[in-house]
């Protein structure tokens, strides 16, 4: 993401009149990524779908997409992340938290903390206007505890805490909880920028029936993460104290 510039001795800035232009070289590298396959099944008894008390079917169809979509939502999670930097194919950007400021015991510390990590992302040339940060659902707690406690500051961010996932907003940087999100870690992406999960199969499930005996339900999703842009992207380690 360096912001480009003519090559030594030929500046971008004065141009002759009907000089040729300088040349600049935008550079690229070649990343190899695997689709992977999600899916789970389940076979359920011809007696347990004709003589249940609750929609045995309609249920087991709700169970096995919820496990389908979190193994993708962990496969991104790994894939932003570099396995929590234990990967050191993609240079993703990192930021510790001092002990002294663990999010479950200084509250006050969650907006200081990001707003340095937003900074990171802001260095490396990118818009930070609409950045998100994820978190997990122990942060979550203190973090709507924050929000609330100063909603008389920012009304917003009172009215706006926990809804379909988004937990509020403040320095236009968006706070989605999520299950995937590993314990004290938090994470801050330029979204629609530092990765594409694109899809081969999209989510979908059949039915494979055995005439009286069993109703077969599958479920899958295929695809692959394409980590386009890792400096667009910040791991924030140590949130919680004591782990």
């Amino acid at each position: 993401p360096t912001i480009l510039t003519g090559q030594t001795g030929n500046s971008q800035k004065g141009i002759p009149r009907g000089a040729v232009f300088p040349q600049a070289t935008v550079k690229w590298e070649e990343v190899a990524v695997r689709i992977v396959k999600h899916g789970l099944e389940q076979n359920i008894a011809w007696e347990d779908i004709i003589s249940g008390e609750i929609n045995i079917q309609a249920r087991t169809i709700i169970k096995l997409t919820e496990g389908v979509v979190k193994s993708v939502d962990d496969d991104i999670w790994n894939s932003l992340t570099q396995n929590q930097l234990a990967d050191a194919s993609l240079r993703v950007q990192s930021y510790a938290i001092a002990a002294s400021r663990f999010w479950n015991v200084a509250s006050a510390a969650i907006i200081d903390d990001v707003m340095a990590a937003k900074a990171l992302i802001s260095k490396q040339n990118y818009d930070v206007t609409d950045l998100i940060c994820f978190v997990n659902p122990d942060d979550a707690r203190y973090i709507v505890k924050f929000l609330i406690d100063k909603g008389s500051q920012f009304p917003a961010i009172a009215q706006d805490t926990v809804r379909n996932g988004t937990i509020g907003t403040i320095g236009r940087v968006n706070f989605i909880e999520s299950m995937s999100v590993a314990t004290s870690y938090a994470l801050l992406v330029k979204p629609k920028t530092c990765a594409t999960w694109k899809e081969l199969v999209s989510l979908r499930s059949t039915t494979i029936e055995d005439p009286y005996m069993s109703l077969k339900i599958r479920v899958v999703e295929e695809g692959v993460v394409e980590v386009t842009d890792p400096l667009a992207i910040v791991v924030i380690k140590g949130t919680a104290s004591g782990v």
